[in-house]
């Protein structure tokens, strides 16, 4: 089959309907709703896009086959409460998630977001973590600070780093969405901050969590995390928060 994007629908190749309109195809209206499967085949990998909630068993089986004797690496795009991103080198191993996934596809996710400590020894860690917990300090370039709100009860994003996590994808706005008050997003990340004042030790863990995008769409997003300990006068508290975006050991689907 040609390199290009195919459109997969009720187990077979089909051209897509445009909808009538000017605009040309829908794809969010064509994945969700009509339940196509969608897979960009270029030379530098394959990506195979669907919505898991979706009739689309008999098109998936087709791709679990088809993609064999397409080019990897291999990556998986799939909607459940949010777009997921899984990367694949060999085509069995995206064959075998595929399968997996199929039977989840009626699993409902009661939370967006999964906190889980982690061995701060393990090999996994990034090299800026491993500096952030064995100084118990990391540089304001790579890191945000959350301060304490007496008034809210909550800690703020009080300063976000040009090279920290949050600036490359959110940019240095104060009020993008992970730095936001109030939403479960800021509960759970927020929930360890005074444990690591009043310990003055770092805590390091993993985070998998739907969040959404400068556009709009929401996306899974697994990254790990070290909170330190804020030095600041008597009648401030904060910590600083230094991640990457990486692996996790946290299995959502």
């Amino acid at each position: 089959m040609a390199a290009g994007v195919h459109w997969i629908k009720d187990g077979k190749l089909k051209d897509p309907p445009t909808n009538g309109g000017p605009g040309g195809l829908d794809e969010r209206m064509l994945l969700h709703r009509e339940g196509y499967v969608k897979v960009l085949e270029s030379e530098s990998g394959t990506i195979v896009r669907w919505a898991m909630f979706t009739s689309n068993w008999a098109s998936l089986y087709f791709v679990m086959e088809w993609i064999h004797g397409t080019l990897g690496p291999y990556q998986l795009q799939y909607y459940s409460a949010g777009w997921f991103t899984e990367r694949f080198e060999q085509a069995w191993e995206a064959s075998d998630r595929i399968h997996q996934l199929i039977y989840k596809s009626d699993v409902h996710l009661s939370q967006t977001v999964y906190i889980q400590e982690a061995n701060e020894n393990g090999d996994d860690v990034p090299l800026l973590l491993k500096q952030a917990l064995r100084e118990n300090a990391m540089d304001e370039d790579h890191s945000i600070d959350c301060l304490y709100d007496a008034t809210s009860q909550k800690f703020q994003v009080s300063r976000v780093g040009p090279k920290s996590t949050i600036a490359q994808v959110y940019g240095l706005s104060p009020v993008s969405y992970p730095c936001l008050t109030g939403h479960s997003f800021d509960h759970a990340v927020s929930r360890i901050y005074p444990d690591v004042i009043r310990t003055g030790t770092p805590h390091y863990d993993h985070i998998y969590a739907a969040m959404s995008s400068p556009t709009g769409d929401v996306y899974w997003i697994p990254y790990q995390r070290v909170v330190l300990p804020l030095k600041m006068g008597r009648n401030k508290r904060g910590v600083r928060v230094v991640t990457e975006l990486t692996k996790v050991d946290i299995s959502v689907l």
